[in-house]
């Protein structure tokens, strides 16, 4: 069975990316999660009790370039649902879902490894991540 990963479902068809049209305006439906935290990748899907269990899967995904890495709170007392990472051709790109009312919106970066293990780090312990500089509205091929 192949490896992908979710990003590869919004990559263009065409190699032509100058041509292709994009749009910010996508919303999700709200995510519900049963523990207060789930964590998953390529190779697993469950509830995580320690940091420990977290950075393991993160320093895989930098070891593996199709491998992602999302960790989902029961809680989003700040509106971030989820935390979500892979690597790309750009580097890593770190993902937050923000939840608007009944809908998520993904706001997304490229950042360093560094960065990505701090932010998945912050929100493991604040279920927040407080510093969003950078963070934009994915775009996704229309």
């Amino acid at each position: 069975m192949a490896k992908f990963s979710f990003w590869d479902k919004l990559k263009p068809k065409s190699r032509d990316k100058a041509k292709q049209k994009t749009t910010t305006d996508v919303t999700f439906q709200n995510t519900v999660c049963h523990v207060p935290w789930n964590l998953r990748t390529q190779e697993r899907d469950g509830s995580v009790s320690s940091w420990e269990e977290i950075e393991a899967c993160i320093l895989g995904m930098f070891a593996d370039s199709d491998e992602f890495v999302t960790l989902t709170a029961g809680e989003a007392p700040y509106h971030i649902r989820f935390v979500q990472a892979a690597q790309t051709d750009r580097g890593i790109d770190l993902e937050l879902g923000i939840e608007e009312g009944d809908k998520t919106r993904l706001m997304g970066k490229d950042c360093s490894q560094k960065e990505c293990m701090e932010a998945f780090r912050e929100f493991y312990n604040t279920l927040n991540v407080w510093d969003r500089t950078g963070y934009k509205p994915v775009e996704f091929f229309v």
